[in-house]
């Protein structure tokens, strides 16, 4: 009862907090707890862990079927595994046989989501079943204190080694297969939302600087024609003239109209629209909104959308400027107005070429209809009303609803931008493409569980029974007495049998397989003895440069420590020469690298002969550089030895028979003498001899800058 509350509690704070996939799909985890309590415990304890661990749900779905489907669902389990049925298959018979069903009645019964959305929202339950089944059948595998826990349901009968290796290849290859085609359906499904949503905002942004365009050209077409009517004045007959003049230039404007100070309208175009108005009558516009801004106000005026008169009954958006005297520039006189031709907006509209589904709206600041594509069914100047989606659809963009306000599944996906005016563009996608996506995913997803589990059982018996015969007959091999003394101190009640078999037979051949180890161990102590011989002669390989057979860089550094410490003891003198090679790209490159090898080969040897002493050491410092190391050196002698070196490198001439080229090498020395008690890093010295080098090198090479540990420490020469 403990464990069973314990995990319980696990699964109901995991549950709290259901991992969100898509839209309103989310991968419950915490039901792991009651199928590890159905696995170990039965089914009554099973039950208890569910209604604990399902409250977790019931906070954050507020539905009460999460106890009915997944009591039900830990009560099968738990019976399955009484009958030896392994979690995994009696979870995949359950969803396929009660729990989908059940799900889909409850689902049709008791909620208002889509006939369409049904099916797809139980197989995705389905799915989500069998991930956190083979995610607690995979606990229990690995779990060792799971597989000894004391009140755990027993196997009715031994289990066969065949069926275990089936069972756990099929565990695996189900957990990967739904792990891997969860993470790839959605990042493909994450990835095709951001397509979809970058595509309707970039449409949005297209679509309003287009429509922001066609507003403003009308608009400063308005205040251009006001003020070239102000310029002069006019008789009646003449206005309607030039009035006719404009519309013809200005084709976007339905009708365009001028009034007096008095608000009637005494010129229109097309001229024959006064023709409809009796003559003893006048049209007056005194209580329009376009009048009012325009004469009193004295502004450029673009007004909401609004039902016509006069001139007809048609929804209009008036653009208006007010009109005055050339002698009275602040004092109007009338306004010109021109109604816009909505139906330019369907032009907008079919300029956006990136998506057949994607639909443009149009609202002025009032939230009435100036313009809709048909697919959307709105009429013009019907006020445009909609919802938001079910707080359960999670989605990284904005949604709404306009047909089937009270539905829980979104209709459409949407940008929106803000117009100059005040008026609002939405480009709208229809959401349920990218569903029926997603369905037909995972309707792929679980028919290629299906597929992959049948193949799976298949080949993992066939696998298994060809291992179960080897192992049985090296059994017989290594058995030495068939009547084995039956001894049970290494096989518990989980084994399979097979493996009862063969540790039987194996306890038989314990002393035949202590002498191999013997043996083998003998074998291993004369192979270690070459191995560390041939240690030996590796390490010495690694201290040489394998083109001049001198020591490297690494043996100096660590033979070193070792010259310094001896003359320190016994107050001697060391010597460190860094010699260079003069112009040695130039050999390589007019002679070849052929011939630079040799001479190097031929400097190394050269070397070799003139500073033979065995506390010498001699160097391939690095290309073309060259280190002596001499402890416990003649001081008085030793500048007069390189000296005599450099001069006889410089007059040796080297012969490259192979490819017919002699010439000569020289070389630039840098050296330092001191004591040995300077300093235990062969660093210090080289940056000594370095300084000197340098001065060689640039005093015109083929030199030699020798100096005391004292010279050294005050030369202001600079690094090489």
């Amino acid at each position: 009862m403990l464990f069973a509350t314990v995990i319980g509690l696990i699964g109901l704070v995991v549950n709290l907090y259901p991992i969100h996939l898509f839209a309103n799909i989310q991968l419950v985890l915490g039901n792991v707890a009651y199928v590890i309590s159905a696995i170990l415990l039965g089914p009554w304890y099973a039950l208890y862990t569910a209604l604990i661990a399902v409250s977790g749900l019931m906070l954050a779905w507020d539905s009460l079927h999460v106890y009915i489907l997944f009591g039900v669902e830990a009560i099968v389990l738990g019976f399955a595994r009484r009958r030896d049925i392994y979690a995994l298959y009696a979870s995949f018979g359950f969803w396929l046989l009660l729990g989908m069903p059940l799900f889909y009645l409850y689902i049709y019964l008791f909620t208002d989501l889509p006939g369409s959305h049904i099916a797809f929202v139980s197989l995705k339950q389905g799915i989500n079943g069998l991930v956190y089944a083979s995610i607690a059948s995979l606990i229990i595998i690995l779990t060792p204190s799971f597989w000894h826990f004391t009140s755990k349901v027993k196997d009715r009968q031994r289990r066969t080694f065949n069926n275990q290796l089936t069972y756990s290849f099929t565990l695996v290859i189900t957990i990967a297969l739904l792990i891997a085609a969860m993470m790839f359906n959605n990042q493909f499904i994450e990835r095709q939302q951001n397509l979809l949503y970058n595509n309707i905002n970039h449409s949005a942004s297209h679509l309003a600087s287009s429509t922001q365009a066609y507003l403003d050209f009308h608009t400063q077409a308005i205040n251009n024609a006001a003020q070239w009517l102000s310029l002069n004045k006019h008789s009646i007959a003449e206005e309607q003239i030039l009035l006719s003049q404009l519309h013809a230039s200005y084709p976007g404007f339905v009708t365009m109209l001028l009034a007096d100070n008095k608000a009637n309208v005494i010129a229109a175009s097309p001229a024959s629209l006064l023709s409809k108005v009796s003559g003893a009558q006048k049209l007056n516009i005194a209580e329009r909104d376009y009048f009012i801004e325009a004469f009193i106000n004295q502004r450029t005026y673009m007004s909401p959308l609004f039902v016509g008169k006069g001139f007809g009954n048609d929804p209009i958006v008036a653009v208006s400027a007010p009109l005055y005297y050339p002698s009275e520039p602040h004092k109007p006189i009338g306004i010109i107005e021109g109604s816009l031709d909505l139906n330019a907006f369907k032009a907008i509209d079919d300029i956006d070429t990136h998506s057949e589904n994607q639909s443009m709206l149009l609202i002025d600041e009032k939230g009435r209809v100036i313009y809709a594509s048909k697919n959307l069914k709105l009429t013009t100047l019907s006020e445009f009303s909609y919802s938001q989606p079910n707080v359960n659809y999670i989605s990284p963009f904005p949604m709404l609803n306009i047909n089937q306000q009270t539905d829980m599944a979104p209709e459409y996906v949407y940008a929106s931008v803000t117009l100059e005016n005040g008026w609002k563009l939405f480009i709208l996608n229809p959401f349920r493409p990218i569903v029926e996506l997603v369905e037909d995913m995972y309707l792929a997803t679980f028919a290629i569980l299906v597929l992959s589990l049948l193949i799976t059982l298949y080949v993992s018996r066939i696998i298994s029974s060809r291992l179960t015969l080897p192992l049985e007959n090296i059994a017989n091999k290594f058995s030495t007495n068939k009547n084995g003394s039956g001894v049970d101190y290494a096989v518990d009640e989980e084994s399979p049998q097979e493996i009862y078999t063969l540790f039987k037979r194996l306890q038989q051949s314990k002393r035949q397989l202590i002498g191999y180890q013997l043996e083998l161990e003998e074998k291993v102590a004369i192979r270690t003895v070459e191995l560390e011989h041939a240690n030996s002669q590796l390490q010495a390989l690694a201290e040489r440069d394998s083109l001049t057979g001198l020591y490297n860089r690494r043996y100096a550094e660590d033979k070193f420590r070792e010259v310094q410490d001896l003359c320190q003891r016994t107050d001697e003198v060391i010597a460190i020469a860094l010699l260079d090679l003069d112009k040695f790209k130039f050999i390589n490159d007019t002679y070849g690298h052929h011939s630079g090898d040799l001479t190097l080969k031929t400097v190394a040897e050269q070397l070799k002969t003139d500073f033979k002493r065995t506390s010498d050491i001699v160097v391939r410092y690095g290309g073309e550089e060259f280190l002596l190391i001499m402890p416990q050196c003649n001081a008085l002698k030793i500048e007069q030895h390189l000296e005599s070196f450099r001069e006889r490198l410089s007059q040796l001439v080297i012969d490259d028979r192979e490819d017919n080229h002699q010439f000569n090498v020289t070389t630039s020395i840098g050296a330092v003498l001191g004591s040995g008690t300077y300093s235990q890093s062969l660093e210090d010295w080289v940056k000594l001899a370095d300084k000197n080098l340098y001065q060689a090198k640039h005093s015109g090479r083929n030199k030699l800058v020798f100096t005391t540990l004292v010279e050294a420490k005050d030369s202001p020469t600079e690094p090489l």
